[in-house]
């Protein structure tokens, strides 16, 4: 069979090549330097240089070498027969490649005009510290070479016992390289384990490394689902040409339909598409729950780029399925909303510019995709000046948005944000920023609730124009103290912030659409707007302030953070679980400890202002050395109230691995949803992997149900063997 596609070589090829060609050029160097390269000179030394008349042969004996640029030719004796016009060297031959491989050879014998030839003894060390060796080869035509009793490892010999046969090893009675071809053929292939066989093929085949894609089967994939039964995917890779190809992977199970997939790659000068998709005709569970026969299923995922010139480019995203299980039931991905996308965008120093459209597919059992808004077009444009005065720069961001629904409200707006910062360091260290900043914003909406958030309202709606403008006022003061000792440094840095802004600003006739997702944390309590998007501002009077510690040493660093806000007015922009709806917010910060490099933890939080309770906590820890390293996640989320997705959540994850020897190691994790009081997925793992093969097993229970996705148990394996390629099961 052909194995070809994505798997490369073995590499014997470039030993063929270099014993036959790049060792053939040199060994005739001593007749005439110009006869194999007129244009890179050759040395060429020897004990001693005879040429006997009668018999019109020359002779260069003892210690003869032969350097033509980075490739060096070293042998005891080399001699050219003028007459039959052969080239002959003997004892101790030895190539230097400039690609780093090593040919070593007892005999070597090349005639007519090099393009055949024969070799005794031939034992290769390729740059990758592979090996090669074979009883002879054979070359003729030109283009073809002929090993005979070849063997094969990339596997390192044995530091106490290099007689010892190495970790796998591939045997093989006769070896052809077919240059024409492109292709190397294997006759009688045996492939070994600590020298015993364990894998027989009378006849194998793949592309020469100079081919760097060819026509061929790729290994097979096995797999048992209690959904799907036995599976087995078997690709077939198409080379349709140098910049396109086509790989055609059916899925085959035992408990549905076959399962039709492919994908098509083209790359052009300006740019690639990327295309995969799938179909089949099978039984599907539908949100109501009952089980619907016979159904088309499939999906598509596509991806396109393109340049139009230095500055702008354009693509396209393409990700749609025909249901929402069917990607995780197929293990075809696990995404839960797919968003399909085309646009244009430009970078020119400083600035951006885009168009975008928008469609969402969202996969989970509550979405109801009439609601999805589909967003075309989404136009952005983002300035940023050059250093002005007093390193000052002026900034403009605007945007244009046509938001429209199936059903439910749709959305037009535009906005503009202009601003200007001014930084400022001070004679005693300190840091000043100060930022003036103007938001507009236009809208002509239908169908809107004032008085709530329901994309699909059932009341009385709003329908027609409002907006706003928004100004701002901040300025920001920071005063790094540093402290210097023997072995380590301190430093110290208090900020704070102060924000001037009218209140309100947030008419109800606005709808919020890129604003839902809010979460106020360590990393946007100095932004000047909190929220994600532009729909909703950070409106009101504040003040900002946090204190910073780090500490750096030789081994490693520690930080911590911890900040506030103030409210000159309570907000009601935000929900009452948000931690910004008094006028004292959460407390917000992290601690970072990393004083080895067995030792990481990082603790992010946020704690009610009065009772100091949690209502985020995020921890992630690792501890100990490659022998048994620990690691926990835990993840703790007070319900925010801006987004339905989510009540409250718990979650807990540890793991634990561990680096056995310098070949083997092992894990294993858990994952609890420690809210629902239900574990989620556990995995345990073992390793061998050493510099030619790899064999992992992995054994996986999950717990996840979602209408014909069951919990499920799995156990797979994987085997890479160096320049072969990879097979699994699972």
């Amino acid at each position: 069979m052909a194995v070809g596609g994505y798997i490369t070589g073995w590499k014997l090829a470039l030993a063929v090549t270099a014993v036959f060609l790049s060792f053939a050029q040199p060994a005739t160097a001593q007749v005439s330097v110009d006869s194999f390269d007129r244009d890179t000179p050759a040395l060429i030394s020897a004990d001693q240089v005879t040429f006997d008349q009668e018999l019109n042969i020359v002779t260069a004996s003892g210690n003869v070498e032969i350097s033509q640029g980075d490739r060096i030719v070293k042998a005891d004796a080399v001699s050219y027969n003028i007459n039959t016009n052969v080239v002959t060297a003997t004892g101790n031959v030895a190539l230097l490649e400039p690609t780093g491989d090593v040919v070593f050879a007892e005999y070597l014998e090349l005639s007519k005009d090099l393009s055949e030839g024969f070799i005794r003894d031939i034992r290769v060390l390729l740059s990758d510290r592979s090996r090669l060796a074979a009883v002879t080869g054979q070359r003729t035509g030109g283009n073809r070479t002929v090993l005979s009793k070849a063997i094969f490892s990339p596997c390192n010999l044995c530091k106490d016992d290099p007689s010892k046969a190495p970790l796998w090893q591939l045997k093989a009675d006769r070896v052809i390289h077919d240059q024409a071809e492109q292709e190397i053929r294997y006759y009688d292939a045996r492939m070994e384990f600590f020298g015993i066989p364990v894998a027989y093929s009378p006849y194998l085949s793949h592309p020469d490394p100079t081919v760097k894609k060819k026509s061929g089967f790729l290994a097979p994939t096995f797999r048992n689902s209690d959904s799907l039964g036995f599976t087995a995917q078997v690709p077939y890779f198409w080379n349709i040409d140098s910049n396109q190809d086509l790989t055609i992977a059916p899925i085959f199970t035992t408990e549905q339909n076959a399962v039709a997939a492919a994908q098509y790659r083209h790359l052009f000068t300006n740019g690639f598409i990327d295309v995969s998709g799938s179909a089949t005709i099978a039984d599907r569970e539908d949100r109501g729950g009952q089980t619907a026969e016979d159904r088309f299923r499939g999906h598509i995922d596509a991806e396109g780029r393109f340049d139009i010139d230095e500055t702008w480019r354009w693509g396209f995203d393409a990700n749609r399925s025909s249901d929402d299980t069917y990607l995780r039931l197929y293990d075809f991905g696990s995404e839960r909303t797919l968003t399909s996308r085309a646009f244009v965008e430009g970078f020119r120093g400083r600035n951006y510019a885009a168009v975008n459209s928008f469609a969402f597919q969202g996969l989970r059992q509550s979405d109801v995709n009439d609601e999805s808004p589909i967003i075309l077009p989404m136009a952005d444009y983002n300035f940023i000046s050059e250093p002005l005065i007093a390193d000052s720069v002026v900034r403009l961001d605007a945007n244009l948005l046509a938001l429209t629904r199936s059903e439910g409200r749709d959305s037009r707006r535009a906005s503009i944000i202009g601003g200007w910062d001014l930084p400022f360091i001070s004679p005693l260290g300190d840091s000043y920023k100060f930022t003036a900043q103007v938001q507009a914003d236009g809208y002509w909406v239908n169908g809107v609730d004032p008085n709530s958030n329901e994309v699909n309202p059932t009341g009385s709606t709003f329908d027609g124009f409002t907006g706003r403008v928004f100004p701002q006022l901040a300025a920001e003061w920071r005063y790094p103290w540093v402290r210097n000792d023997d072995t380590f440094s301190q430093v110290i840095e208090p900020v704070v912030q102060v924000i001037a802004a009218p209140n309100g600003s947030n008419p109800g006739e606005i709808p919020n659409e890129d604003s839902r997702d809010f979460e106020f944390d360590d990393t946007n309590l100095f932004s000047l707007n909190r929220f994600a998007g532009l729909d909703r501002v950070d409106s009101g009077s504040r003040v900002n302030y946090g204190l910073k510690w780090t500490l750096f040493h030789e081994s490693g660093s520690s930080e911590a953070f911890v900040g506030q806000s103030y409210a000159l007015k309570e907000n009601n922009n935000f929900s009452e679980n948000s931690g910004l709806a008094n006028n004292l917010s959460d407390y917000v910060g992290r601690i970072r400890i990393n004083p080895i490099d067995e030792v990481d933890l990082l603790y992010r939080f946020r704690l009610d202002e009065e009772t100091l309770d949690a209502q985020r906590s995020e921890v992630s820890l690792r501890v100990g050395p490659p022998l048994l390293r620990f690691g926990v996640n835990y993840l703790f989320l007070n319900n925010t109230g801006e987004v339905d997705e989510f009540d409250d959540r718990e979650e807990l994850t540890v793991s634990v691995r561990s680096q056995l020897s310098e070949y083997w190691s092992t894990f294993a994790s858990h994952r609890r949803d420690i809210q629902d009081k239900s574990s989620l997925e556990t995995r345990v793992g073992l390793t061998y992997q050493d510099e030619c093969f790899l064999i992992e097993g992995i054994a996986e229970r999950t717990f996840f149900t979602d209408r014909d996705i069951e919990p499920e148990d799995t156990f797979a394996v994987r085997f890479v063997f160096k320049h072969l390629g990879e097979f699994s099961t699972n």
